[in-house]
């Protein structure tokens, strides 16, 4: 048997691992075993950085905890960005204005944001929450302005201006530039848990709207839980666009309401390497979404979704669900069946998505069709002196 001693040390070291599990995404201890074989073999363990300076501003808060005995309220906030932590200067009230800006050189690998709230104390500063938030996905020359909940605590919000400014020549991957098309951006949509509950019973009727660029798809509802699971896929023609992604709470009759959101990274990504993440959603108390994204970059291939059947059978199947769906619509409406309405009416939106996002997969087809044929048509030209001079007096 494991010893008292032993075991509260054993707890020690799990907690300092559920702190950084999240640093690349993942759940897994792979990477923080992999660093400690580095540490051992004298390796440096510091991730890259990109070439740019992240400048989070903390600009306010409200309704911070006051302390217990004297009820004044003299808050401070910590940032802890990869191993660099930053503190602004303490306030003295509940709705403190700080409007500090701290600056950090981004790191590849590591996009979460800690934060920490004091209360300061003459003896001992009292903890008054904490938070995490996502950097993925910001653009440069956009200021991402964000009120962020804090955690294990009753009440306090922390408002937080966050900008990415290149300050070298670094010359990293970059991902797509915007407006060239070079392939199309995969997105699986697999799963999310401990969600936070928009109904009154409880529980959530939980889909997913991926905005990417002007691009809006969605994915189907999943009624009555916390813990949803779409595997669904999403494509996007690769402009290098911002992908962000809205958790609603699906409603029939009244507007939907948010249940989370979060920027995917995927930019820096090689070609047709799999990224597999879980993402803390932002602007509520609790949930994550567990994504899998891909910047595929293909020779001139059919992608699967267009090989399984002929485009013109595949047009004719969609079209025919989408009359057969209607037509119980209808139905329901007559009857005045509410329930069963909500269903048909989010099976018709799923189909009027695939019909979209097959159209996109066409036009992407076709642009890397276009590419192939202009390259090898240069090929044949260089290989053949005749057919050059052929080009060249016309």
């Amino acid at each position: 048997r494991i010893g008292f001693l032993c075991h509260i040390k054993l707890l020690t070291v799990r907690l300092v691992l559920k702190e950084w599990q999240f640093s690349d995404g993942s759940h897994s201890l792979n990477n923080y075993h992999l660093s400690l074989r580095q540490s051992i073999n004298g390796t440096s363990t510091v991730l890259a950085r990109t070439g740019r300076k992240i400048n989070i501003t903390v600009v306010e808060g409200k309704d911070l905890v006051a302390k217990e005995k004297s009820g004044k309220c003299d808050p401070y906030v910590k940032l802890q960005y990869g191993k660099v932590l930053q503190k602004t200067k303490s306030m003295h009230a509940s709705n403190p204005i700080w409007n500090q800006k701290l600056e950090f050189d981004e790191i590849g690998g590591d996009e979460y944001l800690k934060i920490k709230c004091y209360n300061e104390d003459t003896f001992s500063d009292d903890h008054i929450g904490c938070a995490r938030v996502n950097l993925e996905g910001l653009v440069e020359g956009s200021i991402r302005d964000v009120w962020v909940p804090l955690e294990k605590v009753n009440s306090g919000e922390l408002r937080l201006q966050i900008e990415a400014v290149r300050f070298d020549d670094f010359d990293g991957s970059r991902g797509s530039t915007t407006g060239l098309v070079s392939g199309w951006i995969e997105l699986v949509l697999i799963e999310a848990k401990d969600l936070v509950a928009a109904d009154l019973r409880g529980t959530s009727d939980p889909y997913v709207r991926a905005q990417y660029g002007n691009l809006k798809k969605r994915t189907k509802v999943i009624y009555k839980t916390l813990n949803p699971q779409w595997n669904q896929t999403l494509e996007f023609p690769d402009d290098g666009s911002p992908l962000v992604l809205y958790v609603k709470d699906h409603n029939a009759l009244l507007p939907t309401s948010s249940i989370g959101d979060c920027v995917v990274e995927y930019q820096r990504l090689p070609p047709n390497q799999r990224s597999d993440k879980w993402i803390p959603l932002q602007g509520v108390k609790r949930g994550e979404i567990h994504i899998q994204i891909t910047r595929r970059v293909p020779e001139i291939q059919k992608k699967s979704s267009l090989d399984s059947e002929p485009s013109l059978t595949r047009a004719h199947r969609i079209s025919g669900q989408m009359k057969q769906t209607l037509v119980k619509f209808q139905s329901l409406i007559e009857d005045g069946n509410l329930e069963e309405l909500s269903a048909a009416l989010s099976e018709i939106e799923s189909f009027e998505d695939m019909q979209e996002e097959y159209m996109i997969q066409l036009e992407t087809e076709q642009m890397l069709l276009i590419n192939k044929i202009t390259e090898l048509g240069q090929e044949v030209l260089s290989s053949s002196p005749s057919l050059s001079r052929m080009s060249s007096d016309n």
